[in-house]
């Protein structure tokens, strides 16, 4: 979405500037104002340099960056902006400090979503409207799937750096070196002391 804003205000910018560049005289009838295309041009360059800006929790973002997301909050009506900061109340509902809590702001956030016409964060709207009930789940339980998706992405990391494996054990070792308990004492290495409270210590010692 933040390309098809940059997209649209280069473009808006280009069309507002007929008159080859450094061109003096009255602007022509239709043609628009010199600060005004500077604005335009200015607004197409905010918006370019503002990816990490919108993507990064607001507590993580540098001095450049927070300076940046103001700049852009500062332009009225723009959909990019919206879009964002209905990005901050659906984190929001997931910092809830119970399940009433979370589905009160849940349902508030997926009624201004559903009628924010972005046709983006509509689309997000309805595939949290068909989970509503496990995402408020969620929060009243304190459990995700954090874990099992970091898990997954180390083994696509595991089988990228082998460009595939032609045999399937080989993988399965090399998975249980990286995402598992196992520990192999390697030979002419000092025995190193396991610690407590490690999940498979105990069966490993019998």
């Amino acid at each position: 979405m933040r390309c098809e804003e940059w997209n649209a205000a280069r473009a808006a910018a280009r069309a507002a500037r007929p008159r080859p560049e450094g061109k003096r005289g009255r602007p022509a009838k239709g043609e628009l104002p010199p600060e005004e295309v500077r604005a335009l041009e200015e607004e197409a360059a905010s918006i370019k340099g503002s990816r990490y800006a919108l993507v990064k929790n607001p507590e993580d973002l540098t001095d450049g960056q927070r300076a940046r997301l103001e700049a852009l909050k500062k332009r009225a009506g723009s959909r990019l902006v919206r879009a964002w900061e209905l990005k901050e109340d659906l984190r929001a509902v997931f910092r809830a400090a119970d399940g009433s809590e979370a589905a009160e702001l849940l349902d508030d956030w997926m009624h201004r979503a559903a009628y924010c016409k972005i046709a983006k964060v509509v689309a997000v709207e309805k595939k949290v409207r068909r989970r509503r009930d496990d995402i408020i789940a969620a929060v009243e339980l304190g459990i995700s799937n954090g874990r099992v998706e970091a898990i997954n992405n180390k083994i696509k990391v595991a089988v990228r750096m082998g460009y595939g494996f032609r045999n399937t054990d080989n993988l399965v070792a090399l998975l249980m070196l990286r995402c598992g308990d196992c520990q192999p004492q390697l030979p002419g290495r000092p025995v190193k002391a396991r610690k407590k409270g490690v999940k498979g210590a105990k069966s490993v010692a019998a």
